[in-house]
């Protein structure tokens, strides 16, 4: 026992010796981290972007695989490697002040982790890159030679990333080498210390070096000025590529932060905290609120408007009744096409785009060059919600050219302009832009989303549709006492931020009265919108993306304002994402107008949705009321799934989002339902077209940037349509006396 008792008395020092050393080992590591805690944060969220951000996997794709252009594979190189030098550097410099709280960093034996710490910092950039790419390879089905032709040509490109990061450490570690070398050569270069521990530790940011700080005030001065390009032209950036504007943000912020870090850890001041907390506060006090939503073209996002000016807007109810005196001559009963258009960013807005041209397209067949497609004549309104709303304002901008329309040419002008890199500008307005706006009391500087919408015009005046910067009620402009009926209306939704209502845009005199309230929780968006408002506008209220666009401040400047005369406008998605609700409420209104003029209306419904996930909700059709109607069947994903289960902490926040799909399928059911079948002649009853997307051959992104393959899965799932059959149907229905 003695024996035992001495051996028990001599391990206890042990493991307690063991466990401070091991403390000290980690509080000296931590202390290491705090200096360069900017680059790290960075490189965090690098790589759960790379990881976890399914949206990122397709600007990886394009950057490395997709996109033709070597000039964008250069530029990505080049910003990936300024990136890496500026977090080697930034962490240098960093290591090379002296810290009164902190005198653990000149500790000898983390002497290795100062040295190497910054230079695995700067190569972790290329190969962050080259890992978002790789992992964005493991989502294709087909693998990357399944989507694309130059699967051989292109194979060298992810090898560049991780040829450039291992020049970069050998640039870190032999660059002391090649500097001692010039100085034997050149005797006004100073001889460099052989290691980057052995350099002198000093007390001030500017005892670093001359070249450190011209480095600073270089990079400083080059933060200003990209700051001022991007607020005034942010569409010059479209195709320089996104990731290349994340790597040179990174660049600047790395600089910049590690400056700030700096001064502060060595006065012992929380510069990042106080910045922090000033941001917060200025937010919280509305002080710089820079998002208000423009209600005409020179209006800028940071200023109140101006007093409307009188509503010169087409009235509904007159633009319905000359829509139904053109159209149901000759028709009993008469045919009206009816389209919701569902959200989904990008995709929602090329898959919109491409049906509905596609459509246009084949009812134009065998028609006479001097008349127009039949498809677009008997469209009489949209609904849209987020990108479908995109693809809608694209689809009618080609039809507002002049006439003859040649059909054959308006998906590959829809193609071309969503084409452009529209998220580039705005990630450069995120984080140059409204970065500094974020600190600056008073709102001074245009948005991100001003970005967006700015990208956007540019990309349709490149295509000849200017409609985009002009006035959305002017596509309706009058055509002598009557409202023009060529274009079909819009019907663009948006949400409240206060009540969580619908907000309902279009390019009429308010629909809703004291008389007549058509729009069931939901506002009528004329009545605070100005006449002036541009249609990029109008699509960015249906559209603001959770963060990627800012909820948009919606201010009133009448004689007699409606109440409220201020409110907030989200995406349209959070009300529902299937823009059915409105459709339903439109083809209702319809139904009342024909009534009263004693005409027979026969809808043709075309529902456009874009979730691959998403049941198909005309499997819901009672079989017992037949009605003409088609849908595409989407291949059976093999496996059974289920339904996962929350954590307490998590589960009421996941209904609140669940509840959003819920709306947008209950609203898809009564639509179904409302729709009137003909059981004695099915011909002459109500129609309703679904096309969705299905689980395909490449992953077809959200974000607002979009490459050539998935264009090319688009068409192929169109393609999977009877089209060719569909498209006569239509004219036999469509065509005059035809019933």
């Amino acid at each position: 026992m003695p024996d035992i008792e001495r051996t028990r008395d001599t391990r206890q020092p042990t493991i307690r010796r063991r466990w401070r050393r091991m403390l000290g080992w980690t509080a000296l590591v931590l202390d290491h981290l705090k200096p360069v805690r900017v680059s790290l944060l960075i490189v965090a969220v690098a790589v759960v972007v790379a990881i976890g951000v399914d949206q990122a996997a397709e600007l990886f794709l394009i950057a490395l695989w997709t996109d033709p252009s070597e000039a964008r594979y250069v530029a990505l190189l080049l910003s990936s490697a300024l990136a890496g030098l500026a977090m080697w550097h930034a962490a240098r410099n960093a290591y090379r002040l002296r810290y009164p709280r902190w005198p653990a960093l000149q500790d000898e034996r983390a002497a290795l982790l100062r040295d190497w710490l910054p230079r695995l910092l700067g190569a972790s950039v290329p190969m962050l890159v080259c890992l978002g790419y790789v992992l964005a390879l493991t989502k294709l089905p087909h693998g990357p030679c399944g989507i694309t032709e130059h699967c051989v040509q292109r194979s060298w490109r992810a090898l560049g990333l991780v040829v450039e990061s291992a020049v970069l450490i050998v640039f870190f570690v032999t660059r002391r080498r090649l500097w001692s070398a010039l100085s034997r050569r050149v005797p006004r270069v100073s001889t460099p210390h052989a290691r980057p521990r052995d350099e002198k530790r000093v007390w001030r940011v500017r005892d670093l070096g001359r070249f450190a700080i011209v480095m600073y005030i270089s990079v400083v001065t080059l933060n200003v000025l990209a700051t001022v390009l991007i607020a005034f032209v942010p569409e010059l950036l479209d195709g320089m590529g996104p990731l290349a504007i994340l790597l040179i943000a990174a660049t600047f912020l790395c600089y910049s932060g590690s400056l700030l870090c700096m001064v502060g850890d060595r006065r012992g001041v929380p510069l990042l905290t106080i910045m922090l907390l000033l941001s917060a506060s200025l937010h919280w006090l509305h002080l710089n609120d820079n998002h208000k939503v423009r209600q005409y073209a020179g209006m800028s996002t940071h200023e109140h408007p101006a007093l409307q000016p009188a509503d010169t807007r087409p009235s509904f109810d007159a633009y319905v009744d000359a829509w139904l005196a053109d159209r149901c001559v000759g028709h009993h009963p008469c045919p009206v096409i009816l389209v919701a258009a569902e959200g989904g960013g990008i995709r929602g807005a090329a898959w919109s785009a491409l049906v509905l041209s596609r459509l246009t397209a084949v009812t134009q067949q065998g028609q006479p060059s001097n008349v127009g497609p039949l498809f677009a004549r008997y469209l009489f309104g949209a609904s849209g919600v987020s990108g479908g709303s995109l693809g809608l304002a694209v689809y009618v901008s080609s039809l507002a050219q002049p006439q003859p329309v040649d059909a054959s040419t308006l998906e590959a002008r829809a193609q071309r302009m969503l084409s452009h890199d529209f998220l580039a500008p705005t990630l450069a307005n995120t984080f140059f832009v409204d970065f500094t706006q974020r600190w600056l009391p008073g709102a001074w500087l245009d948005d991100r989303a001003r970005a967006l919408t700015r990208a956007w015009e540019s990309a349709a005046r490149k295509e000849g549709m200017p409609a985009f910067d002009e006035p959305f009620s002017a596509l309706y402009g009058q055509a002598g006492t009557l409202p023009s009926t060529r274009l079909p209306a819009l019907f663009l939704n948006s949400t409240t931020v206060a009540d969580g209502k619908r907000f309902i845009q279009h390019p009429f005199q308010p629909v809703a009265t004291p008389q007549r309230q058509p729009w069931t929780a939901g506002l009528d968006g004329s009545s605070w919108l100005d006449p002036r408002v541009p249609l990029s506008e109008v699509v960015l209220n249906s559209a603001r993306f959770t963060y990627v666009s800012p909820a948009g401040t919606l201010e009133t400047h009448l004689a007699n304002p409606p109440v409220p005369d201020r409110m907030q406008l989200v995406d349209g998605g959070y009300f529902e994402n299937s823009g059915t609700t409105t459709l339903l409420e439109l083809l209702r209104l319809l139904r009342g107008k024909a009534k009263q003029q004693g005409l027979s209306l026969r809808f043709i419904v075309i529902h456009i949705s874009n979730d691959p996930l998403m049941t198909d909700f005309i499997e819901q059709h009672d079989a017992s009321h037949p009605m003409p109607f088609y849908s595409a069947a989407c291949p059976s994903v093999p496996g059974v799934v289920h339904e996962p289960v929350s954590g307490e902490a998590i589960a009421p926040l996941n209904a609140l989002l669940d509840t959003r799909s819920a709306r947008g399928e209950y609203a898809r059911v009564q639509l179904l339902n409302t729709l009137r079948p003909n059981e004695a002649d099915p011909a002459r009853g109500d129609l309703l077209w679904h096309f969705r997307l299905c689980p395909g051959n490449y992953p077809i992104p959200l974000g607002w940037t979009i490459s050539t393959p998935v264009f090319t899965e688009l068409g192929r799932q169109l393609d999977l349509y009877p089209l060719q059959t569909m498209g006569k149907a239509l004219q036999a229905q469509l065509a005059p006396n035809a019933q």
